[in-house]
């Protein structure tokens, strides 16, 4: 179980989209840099120097299951780079496993755990696949690694298709994101690899606020590689005033994790 979540991380500011149904494509209308003021009034909005999340994960995979597992989730920004720590609380037998990520505008997230049987740490990068056959790029978003056009617009929501920027790696070459109108969060989502198949789908059947603030409280994704369905939902979510910098450290890897 451990291997499959070490890395849920920054959870749901990507969010979730695909294409609406009944959507009235606009060919000639949609111009490259409207998606991109699209994508990045929701980075905006989604911005907070400090953000705790307590995460739900249920998964079914190939008929099996559900299983569930549990994470707490510090978030801090500060200029151009965002901290988070992940450790998971559920199941029992895994709590206190951890994760740190660091993410800085213009160069890739690095992915920090701590093997305690070795006593050493570990970096990967985000196209790994883990719980459901999810990637940490799905959770973080990383969204500067794509270019953004707007492809069509219903009374409620703004499609925007991103591709992979040229020198770029992953396994998503496609993106396509139903934003919101009136709080620009990602509602639905579809992601496709270089041959234009379809990897997952994303859905949101629930919306949350803390502190006044509109949030994805509950994503349904549905991984057509793995054959799993996962439930992800945001149990609380808190905007404290100040975080300790002590959670944002490597030492405190080694201080969560299990023996």
């Amino acid at each position: 179980m451990k291997s499959t979540v070490l890395i849920l991380l920054a959870l749901l500011s990507f969010g979730c989209a695909a294409e609406p149904n009944g959507s009235s494509k606009a060919p000639g209308a949609a111009a490259p840099d409207r998606g991109g003021a699209i994508v990045a009034e929701h980075i905006k909005r989604d911005a907070a120097p400090f953000r705790k999340d307590h995460v739900r994960f249920t998964v079914t995979e190939n008929g099996r299951g559900p299983e569930v597992t549990e994470i707490d989730v510090w978030r801090r920004q500060s200029g151009d780079v965002t901290t988070t720590l992940s450790v998971m609380t559920k199941p029992v037998e895994d709590a206190g496993t951890g994760s740190l990520t660091i993410e800085e505008k213009g160069k890739p997230a690095v992915i920090v755990t701590y093997a305690a049987s070795r006593g050493e740490f570990r970096e990967t990068d985000t196209g790994k696949m883990f719980i459901g056959g999810l990637t940490a790029q799905e959770l973080i978003g990383e969204w500067d690694k794509y270019s953004y056009r707007l492809i069509a617009e219903t009374p409620d929501g703004s499609e925007v298709e991103g591709k992979l920027k040229e020198g770029e790696r992953s396994a998503i070459a496609v993106t396509r994101v139903v934003f919101d109108k009136q709080n620009y969060l990602p509602v639905r989502m579809e992601l496709f690899d270089n041959a234009g198949k379809k990897l997952r789908s994303y859905g949101v059947p629930e919306i949350r606020t803390a502190d006044g603030r509109p949030y994805i409280g509950k994503t349904m994704v549905t991984n057509y590689v793995y054959g799993s369905e996962i439930t992800i939902e945001i149990v609380s979510r808190e905007y404290p005033a100040a975080l300790d910098d002590s959670l944002f450290t490597r030492e405190r890897l080694k201080l969560t994790a299990r023996k």
